[in-house]
């Protein structure tokens, strides 16, 4: 696990990231002595699809005002920011990686949205956060790298308030053999978990989740049309070999050797 712990870390961990997305925005024409959350929603939506994903989930989830969400992996903090900001959440954030922290509380600040999010180091397998804290725990793409679901899982149960929701996005594996490495969210097999989507949804319903929606799509993830959303900050935050890592995506995606899943639960009333 600690081996696990450390593969994950170092394929996020980067040193410098406010400063070489900033250069990247600049570079873009946009003005960086007063960034914004919209200005930096170009640049810090890492997931398939970019910012329209964020939307989208946000959306089916049913993101409302006032509502105490947990930003479960949070990397550079743009989930977070799109939800404080557009909803009025009040959200707390956590990510295992140091330099993924650190980044997204600066950027916060940098945008004036500091008093609305709160960030910390930790583990989505092991949340450091009272029982029924919040309205709604949301993921995206962060489950591929957690090898033990049924806990994680527990964890964003014993977390949510009766009748709150779960919802993460997902990268599951395909009926066609496994996926071409490497990956945007592995370099190598050794720390990416996928799962089938029926052992997923399985270790939802063994939680005691109930009205499980799950939207799969047998496409690709990492398609070209998709990567243009994302592209300004694909390289610049997770490295120049993006490009490879999100053509072996779109690639696995089309052979069926990868599944997108979207999904909501709740935890019942």
């Amino acid at each position: 696990m600690t081996d696990v712990r450390s593969s994950i870390q170092t394929h996020y961990g980067s040193d410098g990231l406010v400063e070489r997305m900033m250069g990247a925005l600049m570079a873009a024409g946009h003005d960086t002595a007063n960034p914004t959350v919209e200005m930096l929603n170009l640049i810090d939506q890492l997931h398939v699809g970019g910012l329209n994903s964020t939307k989208a989930q946000a959306q089916l989830v049913g993101v409302a005002k006032d509502m105490r969400v947990l930003d479960a992996g949070c990397g550079v903090g743009g989930s977070s920011r799109y939800l404080a900001h557009t909803y009025g959440c009040q959200v707390e954030a956590i990510d295992l990686t140091p330099q993924y922290v650190e980044t997204a509380s600066r950027l916060n600040k940098l945008c004036g949205m500091g008093e609305k999010i709160a960030v910390r180091q930790g583990s989505v397998t092991d949340l450091p956060y009272e029982d029924r804290s919040f309205d709604l725990v949301w993921c995206q793409n962060v489950t591929m790298n957690v090898e033990d679901k049924p806990r994680m899982f527990a964890e964003a149960y014993r977390v949510l308030v009766p009748g709150g929701r779960y919802t993460f996005s997902h990268a599951a594996q395909g009926s066609a053999g496994e996926p071409y490495y490497p990956l945007p969210w592995a370099r190598a097999s050794s720390y990416s978990f996928l799962g089938t989507p029926e052992e997923i949804l399985e270790s939802l319903r063994a939680v005691e989740f109930t009205n499980i929606e799950s939207r799969n799509e047998t496409g690709s993830p990492g398609s070209t049309r998709e990567r243009r959303a994302d592209e300004l900050g694909a390289s610049t935050i997770l490295g120049p070999d993006m490009p490879e890592r999100q053509a072996n995506a779109a690639r696995s995606g089309q052979e069926g050797r990868l599944i997108r899943m979207l999904v909501v639960a709740e935890r019942p009333s």
